[in-house]
Protein backbone atom coordinates (compact mmCIF):
# COMPACT_ATOMS: atom_id res chain seq x y z
CA UNK A 1 0.00 0.00 0.00
CA UNK A 2 2.70 2.36 0.78
CA UNK A 3 4.66 1.67 -2.20
CA UNK A 4 1.40 2.54 -4.11
CA UNK A 5 0.77 5.30 -2.71
CA UNK A 6 4.66 6.58 -3.28
CA UNK A 7 3.84 6.20 -7.08
CA UNK A 8 0.76 8.06 -7.13
CA UNK A 9 2.58 11.34 -5.05
CA UNK A 10 5.34 11.02 -7.22
CA UNK A 11 3.34 10.88 -10.82
CA UNK A 12 1.59 14.78 -9.03
CA UNK A 13 4.97 15.88 -8.32
CA UNK A 14 6.16 15.37 -11.97
CA UNK A 15 2.73 16.43 -13.46
CA UNK A 16 2.84 19.68 -10.74
CA UNK A 17 6.29 20.05 -12.34
CA UNK A 18 5.34 20.29 -15.84
CA UNK A 19 2.41 22.28 -14.86
CA UNK A 20 4.51 25.29 -13.22
CA UNK A 21 6.78 24.97 -16.29
CA UNK A 22 3.95 25.72 -18.69
CA UNK A 23 2.31 28.27 -16.66
CA UNK A 24 5.21 29.61 -16.44
CA UNK A 25 6.13 30.10 -20.33
CA UNK A 26 2.21 31.42 -20.93
CA UNK A 27 3.02 33.74 -18.61
CA UNK A 28 6.23 35.20 -20.25
CA UNK A 29 4.21 34.66 -23.80
CA UNK A 30 0.92 36.22 -22.69
CA UNK A 31 3.59 39.83 -21.43
CA UNK A 32 5.92 39.72 -24.66
CA UNK A 33 3.18 39.42 -26.61
CA UNK A 34 0.61 41.81 -24.91
CA UNK A 35 2.87 45.05 -26.52
CA UNK A 36 2.59 43.84 -30.07
CA UNK A 37 -1.32 43.30 -29.76
CA UNK A 38 -1.77 46.85 -28.60
CA UNK A 39 -0.18 47.97 -31.41
CA UNK A 40 -1.60 45.70 -33.73
CA UNK A 41 -5.43 46.50 -32.42
CA UNK A 42 -4.42 50.47 -32.96
CA UNK A 43 -3.01 49.88 -36.55
CA UNK A 44 -5.94 47.62 -37.33
CA UNK A 45 -8.36 50.23 -36.14
CA UNK A 46 -6.31 53.21 -37.85
CA UNK A 47 -6.49 51.30 -41.18
CA UNK A 48 -9.79 50.86 -41.02
CA UNK A 49 -11.18 54.28 -39.54
CA UNK A 50 -12.00 53.22 -36.50
CA UNK A 51 -12.40 55.97 -33.81
CA UNK A 52 -11.05 53.94 -30.65
CA UNK A 53 -11.78 57.07 -28.54
CA UNK A 54 -15.52 57.26 -29.10
CA UNK A 55 -15.55 53.86 -29.24
CA UNK A 56 -14.79 53.45 -25.53
CA UNK A 57 -16.61 56.80 -24.90
CA UNK A 58 -19.72 55.09 -25.87
CA UNK A 59 -19.65 52.32 -24.25
CA UNK A 60 -18.22 53.02 -20.43
CA UNK A 61 -20.65 51.29 -18.88
CA UNK A 62 -20.33 47.96 -20.91
CA UNK A 63 -16.90 47.95 -20.58
CA UNK A 64 -16.63 48.90 -16.56
CA UNK A 65 -19.13 45.78 -16.41
CA UNK A 66 -16.38 43.67 -18.58
CA UNK A 67 -13.49 44.92 -16.62
CA UNK A 68 -14.85 44.99 -13.28
CA UNK A 69 -13.91 48.58 -12.65
CA UNK A 70 -15.84 52.45 -12.66
CA UNK A 71 -16.55 53.51 -16.24
CA UNK A 72 -14.91 56.78 -15.63
CA UNK A 73 -11.34 54.32 -15.48
CA UNK A 74 -11.49 52.63 -18.47
CA UNK A 75 -10.19 54.88 -20.57
CA UNK A 76 -7.17 54.60 -18.58
CA UNK A 77 -6.69 51.63 -18.80
CA UNK A 78 -4.11 49.80 -21.82
CA UNK A 79 -5.66 47.33 -24.07
CA UNK A 80 -2.69 44.81 -23.11
CA UNK A 81 -4.52 44.62 -19.37
CA UNK A 82 -8.16 43.98 -20.97
CA UNK A 83 -6.86 41.21 -23.82
CA UNK A 84 -4.14 39.54 -21.28
CA UNK A 85 -7.15 39.03 -18.43
CA UNK A 86 -7.78 35.50 -17.21
CA UNK A 87 -10.94 36.58 -15.40
CA UNK A 88 -12.42 39.20 -17.29
CA UNK A 89 -12.08 38.96 -21.49
CA UNK A 90 -11.40 35.92 -23.16
CA UNK A 91 -11.60 34.31 -26.85
CA UNK A 92 -13.07 30.85 -27.76
CA UNK A 93 -13.07 30.35 -24.11
CA UNK A 94 -14.56 27.31 -22.85
CA UNK A 95 -17.78 27.18 -21.05
CA UNK A 96 -17.15 28.44 -17.46
CA UNK A 97 -17.08 25.65 -15.27
CA UNK A 98 -17.31 24.95 -11.37
CA UNK A 99 -14.16 26.07 -9.54
CA UNK A 100 -12.34 22.83 -8.04
CA UNK A 101 -14.27 21.45 -4.85
CA UNK A 102 -12.51 23.05 -1.78
CA UNK A 103 -10.82 20.14 0.27
CA UNK A 104 -12.88 19.45 3.75
CA UNK A 105 -10.49 20.34 6.52
CA UNK A 106 -11.55 17.06 8.88
CA UNK A 107 -10.61 18.35 12.18
CA UNK A 108 -6.99 19.12 11.96
CA UNK A 109 -6.16 16.98 8.74
CA UNK A 110 -4.45 20.18 7.20
CA UNK A 111 -3.15 21.32 10.06
CA UNK A 112 -0.87 18.36 10.60
CA UNK A 113 -0.10 18.69 7.06
CA UNK A 114 0.88 22.29 7.69
CA UNK A 115 3.04 21.34 10.60
CA UNK A 116 4.93 18.73 8.81
CA UNK A 117 6.05 21.44 6.02
CA UNK A 118 6.91 23.97 8.33
CA UNK A 119 9.44 21.47 10.36
CA UNK A 120 10.66 20.93 6.46
CA UNK A 121 11.29 25.03 6.70
CA UNK A 122 12.94 24.71 9.71
CA UNK A 123 15.29 22.33 8.16
CA UNK A 124 15.91 24.40 5.18
CA UNK A 125 16.36 27.52 7.13
CA UNK A 126 19.44 25.61 8.86
CA UNK A 127 20.79 25.60 5.25
CA UNK A 128 19.23 28.96 4.22
CA UNK A 129 19.06 31.72 6.44
CA UNK A 130 21.15 34.79 5.88
CA UNK A 131 22.45 34.32 9.51
CA UNK A 132 23.39 30.71 8.95
CA UNK A 133 25.92 30.92 6.37
CA UNK A 134 27.31 34.07 7.37
CA UNK A 135 30.57 32.03 8.58
CA UNK A 136 31.15 28.94 6.75
CA UNK A 137 30.65 30.37 3.14
CA UNK A 138 33.24 33.41 2.20
CA UNK A 139 31.89 33.48 -1.60
CA UNK A 140 29.51 36.21 -2.24
CA UNK A 141 27.50 34.84 -4.99
CA UNK A 142 26.59 31.58 -3.33
CA UNK A 143 25.34 33.51 -0.11
CA UNK A 144 23.61 35.32 -2.63
CA UNK A 145 21.60 32.11 -4.14
CA UNK A 146 21.24 30.75 -0.67
CA UNK A 147 19.28 33.63 0.43
CA UNK A 148 17.03 33.89 -2.46
CA UNK A 149 16.55 30.21 -1.73
CA UNK A 150 15.44 30.95 1.86
CA UNK A 151 13.57 33.93 0.89
CA UNK A 152 11.83 31.73 -1.38
CA UNK A 153 11.09 28.85 1.34
CA UNK A 154 9.54 31.12 3.31
CA UNK A 155 7.24 32.38 1.01
CA UNK A 156 6.16 28.71 0.03
CA UNK A 157 5.24 27.81 3.63
CA UNK A 158 3.07 31.23 4.29
CA UNK A 159 1.21 30.31 0.59
CA UNK A 160 1.07 27.00 1.33
CA UNK A 161 2.65 26.03 -1.45
CA UNK A 162 4.35 22.48 -0.48
CA UNK A 163 5.42 21.93 -3.75
CA UNK A 164 7.89 24.29 -4.01
CA UNK A 165 9.13 23.01 -0.65
CA UNK A 166 9.60 19.56 -1.60
CA UNK A 167 11.47 20.87 -4.78
CA UNK A 168 14.02 23.26 -2.51
CA UNK A 169 14.15 20.37 0.17
CA UNK A 170 15.15 18.13 -2.99
CA UNK A 171 17.50 20.76 -4.62
CA UNK A 172 19.51 20.72 -0.83
CA UNK A 173 19.31 16.88 -0.09
CA UNK A 174 16.80 17.04 2.40
CA UNK A 175 14.34 14.64 3.87
CA UNK A 176 10.91 15.20 2.94
CA UNK A 177 7.92 13.96 5.28
CA UNK A 178 6.56 11.05 4.13
CA UNK A 179 3.20 11.28 4.95
CA UNK A 180 1.96 10.74 1.28
CA UNK A 181 -1.93 10.54 1.46
CA UNK A 182 -2.30 14.00 2.92
CA UNK A 183 -0.02 15.52 0.29
CA UNK A 184 -1.79 13.32 -2.44
CA UNK A 185 -4.97 15.04 -1.63
CA UNK A 186 -3.37 18.53 -1.22
CA UNK A 187 -1.57 18.31 -4.72
CA UNK A 188 -4.74 16.82 -6.42
CA UNK A 189 -6.02 20.32 -5.52
CA UNK A 190 -3.05 22.43 -6.77
CA UNK A 191 -3.22 20.23 -10.18
CA UNK A 192 -6.61 21.29 -11.35
CA UNK A 193 -5.86 24.90 -10.04
CA UNK A 194 -3.53 24.79 -12.26
CA UNK A 195 -5.18 22.98 -14.89
CA UNK A 196 -7.95 25.68 -14.73
CA UNK A 197 -5.76 28.84 -14.85
CA UNK A 198 -3.81 27.18 -17.57
CA UNK A 199 -6.87 26.96 -20.02
CA UNK A 200 -7.59 30.59 -19.09
CA UNK A 201 -4.23 31.80 -20.18
CA UNK A 202 -4.65 30.20 -23.38
CA UNK A 203 -7.78 31.84 -23.86
CA UNK A 204 -6.48 35.63 -23.54
CA UNK A 205 -6.20 37.63 -26.76
CA UNK A 206 -2.83 38.16 -25.92
CA UNK A 207 -1.75 34.90 -25.86
CA UNK A 208 -4.36 34.15 -29.01
CA UNK A 209 -2.23 36.68 -31.01
CA UNK A 210 1.45 35.10 -29.92
CA UNK A 211 0.15 31.86 -31.39
CA UNK A 212 -1.44 33.77 -35.13
CA UNK A 213 0.88 33.31 -38.20
CA UNK A 214 -0.57 35.76 -40.24
CA UNK A 215 -2.14 39.03 -40.50
CA UNK A 216 -5.16 37.83 -41.43
CA UNK A 217 -5.35 35.60 -38.42
CA UNK A 218 -3.96 39.15 -36.28
CA UNK A 219 -7.15 40.89 -38.29
CA UNK A 220 -9.63 38.39 -37.33
CA UNK A 221 -8.65 38.15 -33.98
CA UNK A 222 -9.25 41.55 -33.37
CA UNK A 223 -12.04 41.88 -35.09
CA UNK A 224 -13.36 39.31 -32.51
CA UNK A 225 -11.62 41.65 -29.31
CA UNK A 226 -13.26 44.42 -30.84
CA UNK A 227 -16.86 43.05 -31.20
CA UNK A 228 -16.51 41.42 -27.57
CA UNK A 229 -16.07 45.04 -26.22
CA UNK A 230 -17.99 46.98 -28.14
CA UNK A 231 -20.43 44.93 -30.15
CA UNK A 232 -18.84 46.78 -32.97
CA UNK A 233 -18.19 45.17 -36.69
CA UNK A 234 -15.16 45.75 -37.56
Amino acid sequence: MLKTKKIKWRRLLNELEYLYEEWGLLEDISKSASREFELYYHEYCARKAIDINKLNEDNKERLGDLYGTKPEAVSETPVTEYSGSTSMIKVDAPEEEAPPEEIEDEPGIFKKLHEDFHKLFKKLALQLHPDRIENYTSDTEHKRKLATDFSASKNALDKKDYFKLIQLAKKYNIYVPENYSLQIRWFRKERDLLRRSIEQAKATYNYKFAECETDEQKDDLVKKFIWHLFRFQA
